[in-house]
């Protein structure tokens, strides 16, 4: 149950709501994190936790591959509450996509290590790669062919069905061809997210993300409950003192995979990312739903499955309680949050973008006859004093030089993709086309850190 219905459901509602493209604007840091950042958590949370756990290390292993999955809903929330730099979102937000889809393929492979009690390491490589490979390219099939089942579906009731219908379509054929179901139900939720956003009416896409969030909701309270079930409360008070350890060795394989990958980013491909985001993301490491779902998943005679569930349920509670209720906090400790003036421009870009983009509705509505010609005047006028309102707002000197990084953003992003889209057609040469977009992408990361530090 936990395995076939809730680990796809919750992975396609995170990735239903994120949007690809600032995805793209923080490729590199999320891959590194997602990819070898995985792998360098995974290692040393298993090695110290065969130090101060007394498990075996394969076991180890797999309670680091456990403790890998991230779940930033609660940092997320923060980031709605609290104006962060887009880029650190979207980093983390990417992250913890790509991250979950990795962690939970390493899950699966460590636990037929347990299980198997032998280790091979051709056989694991050829695993992971047709694992990773495969749901990446079967996700994107399925994320194609849901976006256009959904461009066709008559209302939003069709919608949400055929979006049921893609998840675990996606799922079950990824599990057959022994590619990751995960990673296909990411890609392919990105896709249709992003499909949906662009092609549907608004109240379509409202009624499909709201059905998704309620039912991420559900899923994760029913899995508590599942959890919970399975625990005894003398279990856990016997196991506090190994919790406490396995928090030590969470943090510590944690501190390794950030500060070690975007060391390694640094220096390859001389992309800075700012010592404060970095610790947001270790502060940031809180466990949820997708652990308990996972260590739930493990085969019933898996040795020491018991152990295993008892300390991912409580590395996820004290984690909780201990990083997600001050995470918000913590972001102006860390000085990442930005100023409470910013707030009042961001209102007023809000209003501004609304209020045009109900004026161009309006338009249209009196050109189909919708609206008489009195009471298009009426409502216009309304909107047109929003708009002066808000640009107003805008005409500070600090509006300005948000609206200016705001342009400059836009503009770099869009000459980016000129230089792609000129050497995919042979205008021309690779090395060129690689030369200007690494420049291209210094100046963006340039102002996010402007931005930060405002």
């Amino acid at each position: 149950l936990v395995l076939l219905v809730f680990l796809p459901m919750l992975v396609f509602e995170a990735s239903i709501s994120a949007h690809a493209e600032h995805q793209r604007s923080a490729a590199r840091p999320i891959l590194a994190l997602a990819l070898p950042g995985v792998a360098l958590s995974l290692l040393a949370t298993g090695a110290i936790a065969t130090w101060v756990l007394d498990l075996p290390f394969a076991v180890a292993l797999l309670l680091g591959a456990l403790l890998a999955i991230t779940d930033t809903v609660s940092v997320l929330l923060a980031f709605r509450s609290v104006r962060v730099p887009h880029r650190l979102a979207a980093i983390m937000e990417g992250e913890s996509l790509f991250n979950d889809g990795t962690a939970l393929v390493l899950v699966s492979l460590c636990a037929g290590i347990v299980s198997e009690g032998v280790f091979d390491p051709t056989r694991t490589v050829r695993s992971l790669a047709v694992a990773i490979i495969g749901g990446g390219v079967l996700g994107a099939a399925f994320g194609a062919v849901g976006a256009v089942m959904l461009r066709r579906t008559p209302d939003h009731l069709t919608a949400i069905l055929s979006s049921i219908v893609l998840v675990f379509a996606t799922s079950l054929i990824a599990e057959r061809f022994h590619a990751s179901p995960v990673i296909a139900v990411v890609v392919a939720g990105l896709y249709v997210g992003n499909a949906a956003r662009s092609a549907l009416e608004p109240s379509r896409v409202l009624a499909l993300e709201g059905f998704w969030e309620t039912s991420g909701f559900l899923l994760n309270v029913l899995l508590f409950l599942l959890v919970g079930m399975q625990i005894h409360a003398d279990l856990l008070i016997r196991e506090a003192v190994p919790i406490a350890l396995a928090l030590v060795a969470l943090h510590a394989g944690r501190a390794v995979a950030v500060y070690g990958s975007f060391a390694a980013l640094r220096v390859i491909w001389r992309e800075k990312v700012p010592m404060r985001w970095q610790h947001v993301m270790l502060f940031g490491n809180i466990k949820g739903a997708l652990s308990m779902a996972a260590v739930l998943a493990l085969p019933v005679d898996l040795p020491h499955r018991e152990r295993l569930i008892t300390i991912v349920f409580g590395v996820t509670f004290v984690t909780l309680v201990t990083q997600a209720l001050p995470f918000k906090r913590a972001l102006g400790w860390l000085k990442v949050a930005l100023a409470s003036s910013d707030l009042e421009l961001d209102r007023a870009k809000a209003t501004l973008i609304s209020a045009r983009r109900g004026l161009a509705e309006l338009d249209d509505l009196l050109s189909t006859g919708l609206v008489s010609r009195k009471e298009h005047a009426e409502r216009r006028a309304r909107f047109q004093r929003l708009v002066i309102s808000a640009e107003g707002l805008l005409r500070g000197t600090k509006g300005d030089a948000m609206r200016d990084q705001v342009v400059e953003s836009a503009l770099l992003v869009s000459r980016k993709a000129a230089v792609k889209e000129a050497a995919r057609r042979g205008l021309i040469g690779a090395d060129a086309a690689e030369e200007q977009i690494n420049d291209l992408d210094r100046r963006l990361v340039e102002l996010s850190e402007e931005e930060g530090a405002h």
